[in-house]
């Protein structure tokens, strides 16, 4: 339905309820209407490239990875794909060669990447151009509102207004005052455009998370590596 009426949207389901499968199914009913684009964590590249070859094996998948010449030479050949999947790292680096492209999809995950909109990483997907863009992430406001305000700037840009009235008209109101009317007003703003499920909502039967500490301890080697580390980045904060 966003895409439909040309706006973009937050997939903010809990962390377990298929966020990931969502995304696929997506991409899969509209194959071949155009090439797509997933910006991850460089940790979840070759994740996202197995799930999509075991649930969606007829999609023609690419990996943007390797030194700058094969980086290049793959995105020049975007169009011979249905999905792209690089890095936030590796997209900011490689923005020159995306100018000119244009992607159906562009789908951020874990985009809370992005919650700080002065970051290269924030700055760098916004110079993508896609036909309809997703973004997901289970936790769409970590610390403060602004993250959320940060997500909106590269989905829908302006539609939360410029940062200084936001903050001043939104955020100030709700985090100092607790101010009911602001939260409301946000609230309908931004609801049309995020579709949230908790788990305890969807599977009663699970039981709560179950979080355990471990420490873990350097050995000998790694103590001295740690330690030496610490002396060279106290004499380099020093210095300065």
């Amino acid at each position: 339905m966003l895409q439909d009426y040309h706006f973009n949207g937050i997939l903010a389901d809990d962390m377990g309820l298929g966020k990931t499968l969502q995304t696929i199914t997506l991409l899969v009913s509209d194959q071949g209407k155009g090439s797509s684009i997933i910006v991850c964590p460089a940790s979840l590249i070759y994740n996202w490239q197995h799930e999509l070859e075991l649930f969606a094996s007829n999609l023609r998948i690419q990996v943007v990875a390797g030194n700058a010449k094969e980086r290049k030479e793959l995105i020049e050949q975007y169009t011979s794909y249905d999905v792209l999947i690089t890095s936030y790292d590796l997209l900011r680096r490689d923005l020159e060669i995306y100018e000119g492209c244009k992607f159906f999809y562009q789908i951020l995950d874990e985009a809370q990447y992005i919650k700080n909109p002065g970051t290269q990483a924030a700055k760098g997907v916004k110079q993508i151009t896609a036909g309809f863009k997703l973004a997901l992430t289970g936790t769409p406001i970590e610390n403060r509102l602004s993250e959320l305000w940060s997500i909106f700037d590269y989905l829908m840009p302006g539609y939360l207004y410029e940062y200084s009235c936001f903050k001043k008209e939104l955020e100030q109101p709700i985090l100092k005052s607790n101010d009911e009317a602001a939260a409301k007003r946000l609230k309908q703003l931004i609801a049309p455009f995020i579709l949230r499920r908790l788990k305890k909502d969807v599977l009663n039967e699970l039981p709560e998370k179950i979080e355990e500490v471990r420490i873990a301890r350097f050995d000998a080697k790694q103590q001295a590596l740690y330690d030496g580390q610490v002396v060279k980045t106290l004499k380099l904060v020093q210095s300065q």
